[in-house]
């Protein structure tokens, strides 16, 4: 081979760069090996982050927190592997020849259509679980400001929701999702008198736990028992904001309806404001808090609670 022929080859022979490869793989998952010629391998771990979401998804691995632990491993293990593998062959890559979608036009092609599957790509519909944040102490004393909680988006496929449960809604006019307890299913008398409730003509059991605070407000602890044996903790101000919402007037709940309630009763913009809530309105139920402000926060179920 003549001087010339090896320059001309040489020309076109080209090394690939780790960093552009350790890039690659960071913003969009498997275009760091179509970077790398190994497109075959780039969408398959591709397919790969589409289709484990669908597994995950149906064995409903993360209504619980183990499983949501896993997943997050899965997920960030598998995203560090997809790095490392690009920038190792990036690295042996010193005489690499450019394949034909090897130019800046096909590689725009290529994120563009790998960007736009992402984004509509819902995981947390797929998955079945979504992440909430509380920001404030409408639903003390169990769910405090600062816990991260998990809803289960698919707890009412099979079911109906039922008393107790914890659940996040969105009103139609609302732009935020709201937390909080059902406490009046669809065709109950509903009332409440002095912040206890009285359905279908029973007042709730209550029982008196202890003097708490709120922040900084004082208020009286009780166990409270819904009519299908469920048993939560509320606060009751010793000085509520407002006294004319301690007492409700007897309500018939529309059918697919269903009346909302705050643990923390005086310090709560539920139902008693905002109305009853459509069992269309409903996102999901809060299965169990991993994150908060302090340690006790982590790995909290909210099934009896």
């Amino acid at each position: 081979m003549d001087k010339k022929s090896t320059e001309t080859n040489t020309e076109k022979n080209k090394s690939r760069n780790p960093i552009l490869a350790f890039l690659s793989a960071l913003f969009v998952p498997g275009f760091g090996q179509i970077y790398n010629g190994q497109i075959k391998k780039g969408i398959l771990f591709f397919l790969i982050i589409l289709i484990v979401p669908f597994i995950f998804g149906l064995i409903r691995f993360g209504v619980f927190f183990e499983g949501f632990i896993a997943i997050i491993i899965v997920d960030f293990s598998f995203r560090i592997y997809l790095i490392y593998d690009a920038v190792k062959n990036a690295k042996k890559l010193k005489n690499y020849k450019p394949k034909s979608y090897n130019t800046w036009y096909y590689h725009l092609s290529i994120v563009i259509g790998i960007s736009t599957i992402v984004w509509f790509y819902d995981t947390n519909s797929i998955v079945g679980v979504k992440s909430y944040k509380i920001s404030s102490t409408s639903s003390e004393p169990t769910l405090k400001i600062g816990d991260r909680i998990i809803a289960d988006l698919n707890a009412f496929d099979n079911t109906k929701p039922n008393y107790g449960d914890i659940v996040i809604f969105q009103k139609k006019d609302s732009l935020n999702p709201w937390v909080y307890r059902i406490v009046g299913l669809p065709n109950d008398k509903f009332e409440i008198q002095n912040n206890f409730l009285i359905i279908n003509g029973k007042k709730c059991k209550t029982l008196f736990i202890k003097e708490a605070k709120s922040q900084e407000f004082n208020v009286n602890e009780y166990e409270e028992e819904l009519p299908n044996g469920h048993k939560h903790k509320i606060y009751t101000f010793k000085k509520p904001f407002e006294d004319n919402k301690k007492n409700l007037p007897e309500i018939t709940i529309p059918k697919k309806s269903y009346f909302l309630i705050g643990d923390n009763r005086d310090n709560s913009m539920d139902s008693r404001y905002i109305g009853v809530i459509n069992k269309d309105e409903i996102i999901g139920k809060a299965v169990f808090g991993y994150w908060g402000k302090t340690n006790e926060r982590i790995n909290i179920s909210f099934i009896n609670k």
